[in-house]
């Protein structure tokens, strides 16, 4: 009992101290300093980057649209030390930019086609950007892309274009209509199946509108060297486009517009604008031409030529569809070419206006009949380029339609330097017909009669030195000086002021006198010959007398 009171007593004199406020006040404040952070913090995502260069944990901002909306938390390797793997705290309410298309890279000095970019961070160091997401679900997992996107913009229209011969261009590439920037190259592949690399060009709006199915797609290399049958080609385009190469669209002149196409449309890339225009004719008869001649300077996409009038385009030299073992019908080996008729030439030439494929045959066939061949023939002397020319030839060896691997075959005539060969070998035929031995028989006698007469001539040059060397005939220049300082004498006496010559003058100044005085009586005499004899004193008529 007296234990208990003791105890009882104890406890009634221990008091509450107020020091232990400070402690209790403080763990509330970190406790609600705590929950406030963690309340205010956004989702941490995870960015998978080759490396993590210029990013630092707990330094490094993440931005979109140049607002921070997040922080580098922790950069770590990946368990097989292949990649980076970067944590990022973003802030709160940043969730809904977390979607599966959302971009991200990194932000800092570069200068590459594009231009010249992420200057600012030379001072401020480098950051993460990104591209919010908008379509797909909400996502923690990204890549770090190694480059900027070109664009973040869905608008526009995406086309895929095929190039099988022309070198790679990169992304970012330029695109043009007329000259003038409308897109850009935004993704570089390469198609397996085909062996063409493909490319996903952006045409910004509006000039998407002018994307339809007529269109062509061609490469504008900037400075091209070109050398053919029609001259040595250069080609510049604008500073820009020389640097960097670009791509060009448009409509084949006198072509119409095709109608609208959908994104992803697939288009041919072709390596200029005259190989655009040479394709750009759909209908075709395609013709195997055998060669029995050199057919060096002959390559793909030559003309064929009707009378100096593009018809048609060399596709393949040689063809080796069939190889070119194949004999012609003399036994000789020949060359196959193949080539095509593009009636689509040849119909603004014809007065009815558009003729079918099926049309062009028949008259094809109609004027090989009447001989219509056709024979190789230099287009340009300076880089020897060859031509297929088409036309009628004289008395043509009849020919019967044949096949080679399926394509018919376009009958051929001698080139023209077999022709000239031809001509060469007539003109040594007719040489040999010439009775030579005659010929120079009298050339030699009339060789013989030249000599003699040669001879005659050098005596007789003998004769006329000797004359000249003699004493009297070196005398007879002073005998004719002597005689032409008297005629000169002679002369001086009948000029005006000299002893004959005054007198004459005299003379006939004295006549000119008398003629003139003679004058009114040679004017008498014209007009009244009679004065010579009756009197020229007018009398008045006789009156008659009246008779007494």
């Amino acid at each position: 009992m007296i234990e208990d009171r003791k105890n009882v007593e104890s406890l009634r004199r221990v008091r509450f101290n107020s020091i232990w406020l400070v402690p209790l006040v403080a763990i509330l404040v970190a406790s609600w300093m705590l929950y406030q952070n963690w309340a205010s913090q956004g989702p941490l995502i995870t960015l998978i980057a080759p490396n993590a260069e210029g990013l630092e944990a707990g330094q490094t901002k993440l931005k979109a649209r140049n607002v921070d909306v997040g922080q580098v938390v922790n950069i770590r390797l990946s368990d097989d030390y292949d990649k980076a793997i970067i944590k990022v705290r973003m802030n709160q309410g940043t969730q809904k930019m977390l979607r599966q298309d959302a971009k991200f890279w990194v932000v800092k000095p570069r200068i590459g086609k594009e231009g010249v970019s992420g200057l600012g961070t030379l001072l401020s160091g480098a950051y993460i950007d990104m591209s919010p997401g908008e379509q797909g679900e909400e996502s923690s997992d990204f890549t770090l892309l190694s480059q900027p996107p070109l664009s973040t913009t869905k608008e526009g229209i995406r086309i895929l274009l095929h190039s099988t011969d022309s070198a790679k261009l990169g992304i970012g590439t330029l695109v043009h209509f007329r000259g003038y920037e409308v897109g850009y190259v935004e993704e570089v592949g390469f198609d397996v199946n085909t062996g063409s690399i493909t490319y996903r060009v952006v045409v910004q709006p509006p000039y998407d509108a002018l994307v339809n199915s007529a269109v062509q797609f061609w490469i504008t290399p900037g400075v091209s060297f070109k050398s053919s049958a029609q001259g040595f080609e250069l080609t510049l385009d604008s500073l820009e486009t020389f640097l960097l190469g670009g791509i060009s669209f448009g409509l084949r002149e006198g072509k119409a517009a095709g109608i609208p196409v959908k994104d992803l449309a697939s288009f041919s890339l072709f390596a200029s604008k005259k190989d655009a225009d040479n394709n750009s004719y759909e209908e075709a008869i395609e013709y195997v031409f055998l060669f029995d001649a050199n057919v060096s300077g002959l390559t793909p996409g030559a003309n064929v030529n009707f009378r100096g009038v593009r018809v048609g385009t060399v596709l393949e030299v040689p063809f080796t569809g069939g190889g070119i073992g194949s004999l012609s019908s003399e036994g000789r080996p020949v060359i196959p070419v193949l080539a095509r008729i593009e009636p689509q030439r040849l119909n603004a030439l014809t007065v009815s206006g558009d003729v079918s494929v099926h049309k062009w045959e028949e008259l094809l066939g109609d004027r090989i009949e009447k001989g219509l061949r056709a024979r190789l023939e230099i287009g340009n002397y300076l880089n020897a380029a060859k031509v297929i020319t088409l036309d009628f030839m004289d008395n043509p060896p009849p020919v019967k339609p044949s096949k080679f691997e399926g394509y018919q075959v376009f009958p051929t005539g001698p080139d023209s330097l077999a022709n000239l060969e031809g001509k060469v070998a007539n003109l040594l035929d007719n040489l040999a017909e010439v009775p030579l031995k005659d010929t120079f028989q009298k050339l030699g006698q009339t060789m013989n009669e030249a000599s003699e007469t040669l001879r005659q001539l050098q005596a007789m040059s003998e004769s006329v030195q000797l004359l000249l060397e003699q004493t009297e005939t070196q005398q007879l220049p002073e005998d004719i000086s002597s005689v032409m300082a008297e005629l000169n004498l002679t002369l001086q006496t009948y000029q005006a002021n000299g002893q004959i010559g005054r007198p004459l003058r005299e003379n006939m100044v004295s006549l000119g006198r008398a003629l003139n005085e003679f004058q009114p009586l040679l004017r008498q005499l014209r007009e009244n010959p009679s004065t010579l004899i009756f009197d020229t004193t007018n009398r008045s008529d006789i009156q008659p007398k009246a008779a007494k």
